[in-house]
């Protein structure tokens, strides 16, 4: 693995920290293309973008800083270091959502609407966030010598899953699916949203089971991301059967 990238005296160009940066342009300019061709200012997916990146990032850190507690209570300064790595995705989604519904709604714009509109993008943002993964060395899976990848990071020379790989293959495949599901003019509003909810729930859930790396902390018997990951998966099944009783109700 390669962490960094190049050096500019003290400065270190990690190759994590540029594909999340890159994850995130690119979602942002992606979406903002799409709101353009669907009547909506182009500056509305661009501002909403900057309030994501940041909702995110705190999101992001403020979930593995809960997880590790102990480590950063002694050792403070070292919550601020987001570029070493240390990023939970689930809290950054959740970040996000809270962030992104907040700005939305005090624009007086339509959630749903909009979401189905970003959330491909998102899966699509994962997708290439994950590889930056895989080069920092984290989000690792369970030792496998007959499909595994060594991870000087780790400290062992025993393989394990590049969990990270299997899982931006994942994602890569979810963004497929959403944005061809999104031109479908069938769906209703909202659909989107709730079907990227139930596939990442199933996709990390399954992941969850090839991860070897402590940093995702355990909930009853199960890792944090698998606890989280129930919920995602009622929310968008809860969401998609409520779309259609509410149809039904107003006809």
């Amino acid at each position: 693995m390669h962490p960094i990238l190049f050096k500019l005296g003290p400065l270190e160009i990690r190759v994590y920290g540029l594909l999340v940066a890159i994850a995130f342009l690119t979602a942002i300019y992606l979406a903002s293309m799409l709101a353009k061709k669907r009547g909506y200012k182009e500056d509305v997916i661009l501002d909403l973008g900057l309030v994501i990146i940041i909702s995110s990032v705190i999101g992001a850190r403020l979930l593995y800083v809960i997880v590790w507690w102990k480590y950063f209570a002694a050792h403070p300064l070292e919550i601020l270091k987001v570029w070493e790595g240390g990023l939970v995705f689930y809290g950054g989604l959740i970040g996000a959502f809270i962030g992104g519904i907040a700005w939305i709604r005090h624009k007086k714009l339509p959630v749903l609407d909009i979401a189905d509109m970003c959330v491909p993008f998102v899966a699509l943002a994962h997708a290439i966030g994950r590889i930056g993964c895989y080069f920092n060395g984290c989000c690792y899976g369970a030792v496998s010598e007959h499909c595994g990848v060594i991870f000087p990071t780790i400290g062992d020379s025993l393989k394990h899953y590049p969990t990270q790989l299997y899982e931006s293959v994942l994602n890569f495949l979810n963004f497929v699916i959403l944005i061809l599901f999104f031109r479908n003019t069938k769906r209703k509003t909202g659909d989107v949203v709730f079907m990227y909810s139930f596939n990442y729930g199933v996709i990390r859930m399954c992941m969850e089971f090839f991860r070897g790396d402590p940093e995702r902390g355990f909930i009853l018997n199960m890792s944090t991301s698998q606890f989280i990951s129930i919920f995602l998966i009622v929310i968008g099944i809860a969401g998609f059967i409520y779309l259609r009783v509410k149809k039904q109700k107003a006809v």
